[in-house]
């Protein structure tokens, strides 16, 4: 959870992005960069190196490792993610009406 503060008081927020436009997304896509750089790390690439194995520019991993998000794609990010030998599943459900937050995308990562 994460904590605005305000001058007078402190507000409890899910993620950073809420009340942004596109708050949802904005997060996801966090969340998928996150998962990239992390196994990026892992395997002990340096940024030339993660370029070639992702098909992207180096400057775009150093955007990527960076949080600068705006010029990536869901799409591109799951290329990033299949490059990375990861399964990507996406899971459509209908939304709860008596569900006190509005619908969204959500980022479920286990076994990470």
């Amino acid at each position: 959870m994460t904590r605005i503060l305000h001058t007078d008081r402190v507000t409890a927020t899910e993620h950073p992005f809420v009340g942004l436009p596109n708050g949802e997304e904005r997060f996801a896509k966090a969340q998928l960069a996150r998962l990239i750089n992390q196994q990026i790390q892992e395997r002990g690439l340096k940024q030339r190196e993660a370029a070639e194995l992702l098909s992207l520019t180096q400057p775009d991993v150093s955007n990527l490792a960076n949080g600068r998000l705006s010029g990536f794609t869901f799409d591109r990010l799951y290329r990033c993610l299949y490059a990375l030998d990861t399964d990507v599943e996406i899971v459509l459900k209908r939304h709860l009406l008596t569900d006190d937050k509005p619908a969204g995308i959500h980022v479920s990562q286990p076994g990470f």
